[in-house]
């Protein structure tokens, strides 16, 4: 095999090595979540087992859709913050209940 030939073969497999794994995990799918549905329970532990990525869409999600129920239309990153912050709390005292239920007592202040 001519050596410019070699040296290709050797980069595409070096490439494939070493991106094989992260497009991999790419391409997974999260599981979807019924927001009506899934407990607060259930949630605290979705959360605690996601990844950050995972866990900051999930409840940037939540702020968007108590947002687009309020017509509020700013995205204010403390806010959201101290959103997620207090709906862990909450969901922590009533774990029984559904965590849209809860979202919704707690708000976006």
């Amino acid at each position: 095999m001519p050596c410019l030939l070699r040296s290709l073969v050797c980069a595409a497999v070096l490439m494939l090595a070493v991106a094989g794994p992260a497009l991999a995990k790419k391409q997974q799918q999260p599981q979807n979540i019924d927001f009506g549905a899934i407990t607060c329970k259930d949630f605290v532990m979705e959360i605690a087992d996601a990844d950050e990525e995972s866990a900051g869409i999930i409840l940037m999600w939540l702020d968007g859709y108590l947002s687009g129920v309020s017509g509020d239309t700013t995205l204010n990153w403390k806010t959201l913050e101290n959103f997620s912050g207090a709906l862990m709390d909450a969901c922590a005292k009533k774990p029984g209940k559904k965590v849209l239920d809860v979202a919704k007592e707690v708000g976006i202040n």
